[in-house]
Protein backbone atom coordinates (compact mmCIF):
# COMPACT_ATOMS: atom_id res chain seq x y z
CA UNK A 1 0.00 0.00 0.00
CA UNK A 2 1.26 3.83 -1.02
CA UNK A 3 0.82 6.65 1.33
CA UNK A 4 0.26 9.63 -0.32
CA UNK A 5 -0.46 13.27 1.73
CA UNK A 6 -2.41 15.16 0.44
CA UNK A 7 -1.30 18.78 2.26
CA UNK A 8 -1.77 22.60 2.40
CA UNK A 9 0.68 25.24 4.18
CA UNK A 10 -2.97 27.03 5.26
CA UNK A 11 -6.42 26.28 5.08
CA UNK A 12 -8.85 27.48 2.82
CA UNK A 13 -6.99 26.07 -0.19
CA UNK A 14 -9.35 23.86 -1.07
CA UNK A 15 -7.20 20.98 0.65
CA UNK A 16 -9.69 18.07 1.63
CA UNK A 17 -11.78 18.78 -2.15
CA UNK A 18 -8.70 18.23 -3.59
CA UNK A 19 -7.89 14.93 -1.96
CA UNK A 20 -11.58 14.14 -2.30
CA UNK A 21 -11.57 14.38 -6.08
CA UNK A 22 -8.28 13.11 -6.76
CA UNK A 23 -9.38 9.66 -4.63
CA UNK A 24 -12.53 9.52 -6.93
CA UNK A 25 -10.18 10.05 -9.56
CA UNK A 26 -7.53 7.09 -8.88
CA UNK A 27 -10.37 4.85 -7.69
CA UNK A 28 -11.18 4.47 -11.71
CA UNK A 29 -8.25 2.46 -11.83
CA UNK A 30 -6.66 1.83 -8.43
CA UNK A 31 -8.31 0.67 -4.83
CA UNK A 32 -8.35 3.44 -3.03
CA UNK A 33 -8.46 4.52 1.14
CA UNK A 34 -9.50 8.05 1.77
CA UNK A 35 -8.24 8.87 5.39
CA UNK A 36 -9.03 12.02 6.95
CA UNK A 37 -6.52 13.44 9.47
CA UNK A 38 -7.92 16.96 9.44
CA UNK A 39 -9.06 16.19 12.97
CA UNK A 40 -10.45 20.15 13.95
CA UNK A 41 -11.96 20.02 10.45
CA UNK A 42 -13.03 16.70 9.49
CA UNK A 43 -15.05 17.20 6.21
CA UNK A 44 -13.87 14.41 4.02
CA UNK A 45 -16.96 12.01 4.42
CA UNK A 46 -19.26 15.25 3.53
CA UNK A 47 -17.33 16.49 0.88
CA UNK A 48 -17.25 12.62 -0.58
CA UNK A 49 -21.29 12.88 -0.16
CA UNK A 50 -22.08 10.68 2.69
CA UNK A 51 -25.35 11.15 4.34
CA UNK A 52 -25.06 10.90 8.01
CA UNK A 53 -28.00 8.41 8.12
CA UNK A 54 -25.06 5.92 5.98
CA UNK A 55 -22.72 6.72 8.99
CA UNK A 56 -25.20 6.02 11.66
CA UNK A 57 -25.83 2.76 9.83
CA UNK A 58 -22.61 1.33 9.28
CA UNK A 59 -20.45 0.01 12.08
CA UNK A 60 -17.27 1.76 12.28
CA UNK A 61 -15.70 1.17 15.62
CA UNK A 62 -15.83 -2.35 17.48
CA UNK A 63 -14.07 -0.82 20.60
CA UNK A 64 -10.79 -1.92 19.22
CA UNK A 65 -10.37 -1.64 15.25
CA UNK A 66 -12.24 0.93 13.35
CA UNK A 67 -13.44 0.41 9.97
CA UNK A 68 -14.09 2.55 6.72
CA UNK A 69 -17.09 2.85 5.16
CA UNK A 70 -17.41 1.55 1.10
CA UNK A 71 -18.36 4.43 -1.19
CA UNK A 72 -17.76 2.44 -4.18
CA UNK A 73 -16.37 -0.51 -5.90
CA UNK A 74 -12.84 0.61 -5.34
CA UNK A 75 -13.24 3.50 -2.47
CA UNK A 76 -13.38 3.44 0.90
CA UNK A 77 -13.20 6.25 3.65
CA UNK A 78 -12.19 6.23 7.14
CA UNK A 79 -13.38 10.41 9.09
CA UNK A 80 -12.99 10.92 12.71
CA UNK A 81 -16.30 13.01 12.01
CA UNK A 82 -17.91 9.19 12.21
CA UNK A 83 -16.52 9.27 15.78
CA UNK A 84 -18.53 12.87 16.79
CA UNK A 85 -21.51 15.21 16.34
CA UNK A 86 -20.97 16.97 13.18
CA UNK A 87 -21.73 20.27 15.23
CA UNK A 88 -19.44 20.27 18.49
CA UNK A 89 -15.92 21.97 17.94
CA UNK A 90 -12.63 19.29 18.42
CA UNK A 91 -11.28 20.94 21.41
CA UNK A 92 -8.73 18.93 22.28
CA UNK A 93 -5.07 19.44 23.54
CA UNK A 94 -2.73 18.72 20.93
CA UNK A 95 -1.53 15.82 23.15
CA UNK A 96 -5.34 14.34 22.33
CA UNK A 97 -4.89 15.45 18.93
CA UNK A 98 -1.25 13.32 18.38
CA UNK A 99 -3.28 10.68 20.00
CA UNK A 100 -6.03 10.04 17.49
CA UNK A 101 -4.01 10.37 14.41
CA UNK A 102 -1.53 7.74 15.93
CA UNK A 103 -4.65 5.61 16.46
CA UNK A 104 -6.29 6.17 12.92
CA UNK A 105 -2.73 5.32 11.52
CA UNK A 106 -2.39 2.41 13.36
CA UNK A 107 -5.76 0.83 13.37
CA UNK A 108 -7.99 1.22 10.19
CA UNK A 109 -9.12 -1.87 8.84
CA UNK A 110 -8.12 -1.20 5.29
CA UNK A 111 -9.34 -3.57 2.65
CA UNK A 112 -6.00 -3.77 1.07
CA UNK A 113 -5.93 -0.71 -1.34
CA UNK A 114 -3.42 -0.12 -3.57
CA UNK A 115 -3.22 3.54 -2.62
CA UNK A 116 -3.89 5.26 1.01
CA UNK A 117 -4.50 9.33 0.41
CA UNK A 118 -4.70 10.78 3.54
CA UNK A 119 -6.08 14.20 3.73
CA UNK A 120 -3.38 15.74 6.67
CA UNK A 121 -3.57 18.54 9.06
CA UNK A 122 -2.88 21.92 7.80
CA UNK A 123 0.23 24.06 8.65
CA UNK A 124 3.69 22.86 10.06
CA UNK A 125 2.61 22.50 14.11
CA UNK A 126 1.75 19.13 16.12
CA UNK A 127 -0.43 17.34 14.26
CA UNK A 128 1.00 16.90 10.23
CA UNK A 129 4.63 16.19 12.50
CA UNK A 130 2.47 13.36 14.01
CA UNK A 131 1.27 12.31 10.71
CA UNK A 132 4.98 12.11 9.77
CA UNK A 133 6.18 10.61 12.82
CA UNK A 134 3.81 7.59 12.65
CA UNK A 135 3.26 6.65 9.47
CA UNK A 136 6.49 4.18 9.18
CA UNK A 137 6.73 5.45 5.15
CA UNK A 138 5.27 7.91 3.57
CA UNK A 139 5.66 7.50 -0.36
CA UNK A 140 4.70 11.22 -1.66
CA UNK A 141 3.07 14.27 -1.02
CA UNK A 142 0.28 16.62 -3.23
CA UNK A 143 0.88 20.24 -1.76
CA UNK A 144 -2.37 22.08 -2.50
CA UNK A 145 -2.00 25.89 -3.08
CA UNK A 146 -3.03 29.38 -4.69
CA UNK A 147 -1.04 31.82 -6.63
CA UNK A 148 -1.61 34.48 -3.25
CA UNK A 149 1.79 35.41 -1.84
CA UNK A 150 0.97 34.24 1.57
CA UNK A 151 -0.15 30.98 0.32
CA UNK A 152 3.23 30.68 -1.49
CA UNK A 153 4.96 31.36 1.81
CA UNK A 154 2.87 28.79 3.59
CA UNK A 155 3.64 26.00 1.16
CA UNK A 156 6.89 27.12 0.52
CA UNK A 157 7.26 26.41 4.81
CA UNK A 158 5.26 22.90 4.45
CA UNK A 159 7.87 21.70 1.74
CA UNK A 160 11.03 22.54 4.10
CA UNK A 161 9.57 20.14 6.63
CA UNK A 162 8.29 17.60 4.33
CA UNK A 163 11.79 17.14 2.57
CA UNK A 164 14.36 18.20 5.21
CA UNK A 165 16.65 14.93 6.39
CA UNK A 166 14.39 13.99 9.36
CA UNK A 167 11.28 12.86 7.37
CA UNK A 168 12.83 13.25 3.31
CA UNK A 169 8.82 13.38 1.63
CA UNK A 170 9.12 13.44 -1.69
CA UNK A 171 6.93 16.44 -3.33
CA UNK A 172 4.71 14.40 -6.11
CA UNK A 173 3.53 18.01 -7.25
CA UNK A 174 1.40 20.99 -6.73
CA UNK A 175 -2.10 21.39 -7.20
CA UNK A 176 -3.22 24.95 -8.62
CA UNK A 177 -6.42 25.20 -6.64
CA UNK A 178 -9.48 27.65 -7.35
CA UNK A 179 -6.63 28.78 -10.43
CA UNK A 180 -9.01 30.70 -12.92
CA UNK A 181 -12.50 31.10 -13.63
CA UNK A 182 -13.93 29.96 -17.12
CA UNK A 183 -16.54 31.81 -19.27
CA UNK A 184 -18.88 30.26 -21.27
CA UNK A 185 -17.41 32.63 -24.35
CA UNK A 186 -14.08 29.87 -24.19
CA UNK A 187 -12.39 33.09 -21.98
CA UNK A 188 -10.75 32.38 -18.93
CA UNK A 189 -9.80 34.78 -15.76
CA UNK A 190 -7.13 33.96 -13.11
CA UNK A 191 -7.55 34.24 -9.64
CA UNK A 192 -5.57 35.59 -7.18
CA UNK A 193 -3.18 36.67 -9.77
CA UNK A 194 -0.18 38.57 -8.03
CA UNK A 195 2.19 38.09 -10.84
CA UNK A 196 3.89 34.95 -9.18
CA UNK A 197 4.54 31.94 -11.02
CA UNK A 198 3.67 28.95 -8.55
CA UNK A 199 6.37 26.73 -10.10
CA UNK A 200 9.00 29.28 -10.60
CA UNK A 201 8.34 30.01 -6.30
CA UNK A 202 8.48 26.52 -4.99
CA UNK A 203 10.23 24.78 -7.73
CA UNK A 204 8.01 21.82 -8.24
CA UNK A 205 6.21 20.99 -11.34
CA UNK A 206 2.37 21.86 -11.40
CA UNK A 207 0.20 18.71 -12.20
CA UNK A 208 -3.24 20.57 -12.22
CA UNK A 209 -4.77 23.97 -12.43
CA UNK A 210 -7.73 23.83 -11.47
CA UNK A 211 -10.57 25.81 -12.35
CA UNK A 212 -13.14 27.74 -9.29
CA UNK A 213 -16.16 26.27 -10.38
CA UNK A 214 -19.79 25.16 -9.23
CA UNK A 215 -19.46 21.80 -11.29
CA UNK A 216 -16.20 20.59 -9.70
CA UNK A 217 -15.81 16.68 -10.75
CA UNK A 218 -12.97 13.95 -10.64
CA UNK A 219 -12.77 14.67 -14.45
CA UNK A 220 -10.21 17.58 -13.07
CA UNK A 221 -8.19 15.58 -11.76
CA UNK A 222 -7.70 12.52 -13.70
CA UNK A 223 -4.77 14.16 -15.25
CA UNK A 224 -3.18 15.05 -12.00
CA UNK A 225 -4.54 11.51 -10.99
CA UNK A 226 -2.41 9.65 -13.64
CA UNK A 227 0.66 11.34 -12.74
CA UNK A 228 0.60 10.65 -8.82
CA UNK A 229 -0.09 7.09 -9.91
CA UNK A 230 2.97 7.02 -11.77
CA UNK A 231 5.32 8.96 -9.50
CA UNK A 232 4.67 6.16 -6.55
CA UNK A 233 4.59 3.28 -8.85
CA UNK A 234 1.19 2.31 -9.52
CA UNK A 235 1.36 2.27 -13.28
CA UNK A 236 3.56 -1.30 -12.85
CA UNK A 237 0.40 -2.62 -10.81
CA UNK A 238 -2.49 -4.57 -12.98
CA UNK A 239 -5.24 -2.07 -13.25
CA UNK A 240 -8.17 -3.29 -11.31
CA UNK A 241 -11.31 -4.70 -12.83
Amino acid sequence: MKIVLVASGKGGTGKTTTTVMLGRALSKKYKVGLLDLDMTGPNTARILGLSQEEIDSTKTFDGNRFYPIKYSENLEIFSPSFMMPSNIAVAWSGDKRREVIHELIDNVYWNDPDILLCDSPPGTGDEIMAVLKYFPKVDGAVIVTNAKRVSLDDAQRLISLLTNRLYNVPVLGIIDNMSFIAFGDGTRADLFDEGVSIGDELGIEILAKVPFKQNLSALDFDGAAGIVAHRIGLNSKEVVQ
